[in-house]
């Protein structure tokens, strides 16, 4: 029997093989089996040991002196196994995928590096989830940060690249140093940067210290995570990363800002069952309904197929916390099952997402390996020439827009029954305030679906509108895999619902109770009525309608002739490209409604045969130009006035050694007279 410490220590050990035997490899086709399949192994031990944690007992372990007056301290509970398994789940996957995507970078880049990156990148966030000191988090956390965003720039050549990478960086850096000080709030507390120090004291910490150290954490971690406004650098980053880095940056390395959110609220600030804490959840319900709308409205006017998924991925962030925040304002008024519930739906939604858009984002990346275009303006079609691309790419969109039996329902139905509990709460003011919070849950739902209707009919679907979706073919077969495993957990998860609750329950420890919702997907008005939904029953039952249905449409309709006809086509004689709905007018009706958050600016230009006469029209051409509020309203802004100030500042740059010696001068005296009046 292996011990857990051995389970740990050997992923960690094949992911340093992947990350050093690709650098050592001079043969790229080499390179490339060297580098993944290490990674898929690891990946494997790394499902292994988390579910060994899981069902079992945790792991603790600490090196004393590692670095002077810090030990690196290991602690692998049941928390830490739960985010470890997406991480696991997801990076075989991409893995895999990766053998036949990185061929593409055999003669543009050294993929030594890339793989070099790739693995420390995964490793990296492993440790981050296993750190039990708040030194080697932040050093592990700042090279989780670092690793990606060279990987973001891997194809610096781009201009576009560069600013991403470049914004990415920033945002990452200001999160950590607000993280940084709610570890430093705890150290001044307890003496200690040990996160048993924090669990053990953090209930006797003063009530302004416990609402810092939330807030602090809450905005650090909020940006990494993608919660709006914070989410400005997920939009850029995504689309600029290779498309296998993009499927892990959205599908776990963002889940290590809900990681954080769930240590320092449930282990951290000393979360108690009072009243004094509500708002804190009332908080997240507020930032998660406005990143879910916010996301996804973007998502669904967005041309860019990868942006448009990074978009959702703020959606789906919003759908994550509103359910932790319910959990948390259930929790402070003891309501306990409810509690769980709403938890239970948000750890749901956090593996769910981490599937379907790991899929969705691989799927994005075939479609992009075999057209090099990203806009699906220039797209359609696709599904005959890619069809197995096309059918998984339609198992992550079913997903994600909720549809039963698929896994994105469970998660989403289990957040809808938290919010119809919500009458329970004894506050009259939160009942109005959560019962107003369902409503953006609601639109968000509803305009998910929109949005990947369109996603996935402009980009598959109907006739190729350019030369970029002509004479493609099918990817290779270890990218098709690769999807297949994930949509193989979007169907799983789906049906089996009641084993991904049962993981959840036993991974965070959550108390169970006869009126508890763990058992099955429960609404409990009371201990008497219930309403209960079977997943596997609902995969019956729709199988059966199926199956009816056409047996009665076979037998009392009979046998029925097929005449083929030529398609109305108004009289053209022929149907081309140019009369296909485009993805601009399917989302045009939500661009109007929508038009205060949009600021829709059109911009319309003819040319004429004939340039004295304004009737005989050659062709027109439609432009439609939205803007993002957030970048226009809040920073550029900020940016603008930081480059004035600095600009000011850099007028005392002289150039002349006397302007420095009296800069010396005046700043000794101050502090001479400082130090005098403080005495």
């Amino acid at each position: 029997m292996i011990s857990n410490l051995v389970l740990f220590q050997i992923p960690i050990l094949l992911f340093l093989v992947g990350a050093l035997s690709g650098l050592l490899s001079r043969n790229s086709r080499l390179a490339r089996p060297m580098i993944f399949v290490p990674a898929m192994i690891g990946s494997i031990f790394t499902i292994i040991f988390s579910i060994d944690i899981i069902t079992g007992a945790s792991l603790k372990l600490a090196i004393p002196n590692i670095l002077p007056f810090f030990n690196l301290e290991i602690f692998v509970d049941g928390v830490s196994a739960f985010f470890m398994l997406i991480i696991g789940i997801v990076s075989f996957a991409v893995s895999l995928y990766s053998i036949g995507y990185s061929k593409e970078y055999e003669t543009k880049k050294r993929i030594s590096v890339f793989g070099f990156l790739f693995n420390i990148f995964i490793l990296s966030m492993i440790l981050v989830v296993s750190s039990n000191n708040a030194f080697f988090f932040l050093i592990f956390w700042e090279l989780m940060s670092l690793v990606s965003f060279f990987l973001v720039i891997y194809d610096h050549d781009k201009e576009e690249n560069l600013k991403s990478g470049i914004t990415y960086l920033v945002m990452t850096h200001f999160g950590t140093a607000l993280i940084f000080v709610s570890f430093l709030l705890g150290y001044i507390q307890t003496g200690s940067f040990s996160f048993d120090s924090l669990r053990e004291s953090s209930a006797s910490f003063p009530l302004l210290v416990k609402n810092l150290v939330f807030a602090f954490a809450f905005i650090g971690f909020g940006v990494k995570a993608g919660i709006v406004p914070l989410h400005t650098w997920l939009p850029h980053a995504h689309p600029s990363a290779p498309s296998n880095v993009s499927a892990l940056m959205s599908a776990v390395m963002i889940k290590m800002g809900i990681y954080g959110i769930v240590r320092t609220v449930f282990d951290f600030s000393g979360f108690g069952a009072s009243p004094d804490f509500a708002w804190w959840g009332v908080l997240m319900i507020a930032v998660g309904s406005i990143s879910a709308v916010s996301g996804v409205l973007y998502a669904v006017i967005e041309h860019d197929i990868k942006r448009a998924l990074a978009y959702s991925s703020i959606e789906n962030i919003g759908i994550i916390l509103i359910g932790l925040g319910l959990s948390v304002v259930f929790a402070a008024y003891h309501l306990v099952s409810l509690s769980v519930l709403a938890f239970v739906a948000s750890m749901y939604h956090t593996i769910n997402h981490a599937v379907f858009k790991g899929l969705l984002f691989m799927g994005a990346g075939s479609v992009v390996y075999a057209t090099h275009s990203r806009n699906i303006e220039d797209l359609g079609g696709i599904i005959k020439q890619m069809p197995w691309t096309s059918l998984l790419f339609l198992i992550g969109a079913v997903s994600i827009v909720g549809l039963p039996p698929f896994n994105g329902f469970v998660s989403e139905w289990l957040t809808l029954q938290a919010f119809l509990s919500s009458y329970q709460i004894p506050s009259t003011i939160l009942q109005i305030s959560i019962a107003f919070a369902s409503l953006p849950f609601a639109l968000t739902i509803g305009i998910a679906s929109a949005t990947f209707v369109r996603l996935f009919g402009i980009t598959f679907l109907s006739r190729a509108r350019s030369k970029h979706a002509l004479n493609i073919k099918e990817v290779p077969r270890s990218m098709i895999i690769g999807m297949a495993v994930l949509a193989a957990a979007c169907i799983l998860l789906g049906i089996l619902a009641s084993l991904g609750i049962s993981l959840i329950s036993s991974a965070f420890h959550l108390p169970s109770q006869p009126s508890s919702p763990l058992d099955s997907i429960t609404l409990q008005n009371n201990a008497k009525n219930a309403v209960h939904l079977s997943m596997p029953f609902v995969l019956i039952l729709f199988s059966a309608i199926a199956v009816g249905a056409f047996g009665f449409i076979r037998t009392i309709g009979g046998k029925t002739s097929k005449t083929i006809y030529g398609t109305w086509d108004c009289g053209f004689g022929n149907l081309n490209e140019k009369m296909e709905y485009t993805a601009t007018s399917l989302s045009q009706p939500i661009r109007a409604v929508f038009k205060v958050f949009f600021k829709p600016h059109n911009v319309t230009s003819k040319e004429f045969f004939v340039s004295t006469n304004q009737y005989l029209i050659k062709s027109i051409k439609f432009n439609s130009i939205t803007k993002n509020i957030f970048e226009e309203s809040l920073y550029q802004p900020i940016i603008s006035s930081t480059l004035r100030v600095l600009d000011k500042i850099r007028k005392i740059q002289t150039g002349k050694i006397n302007s420095y010696l009296l800069y010396i001068m005046i700043t000794a005296v101050a502090l001479l007279l400082f130090v005098r009046l403080s005495h």
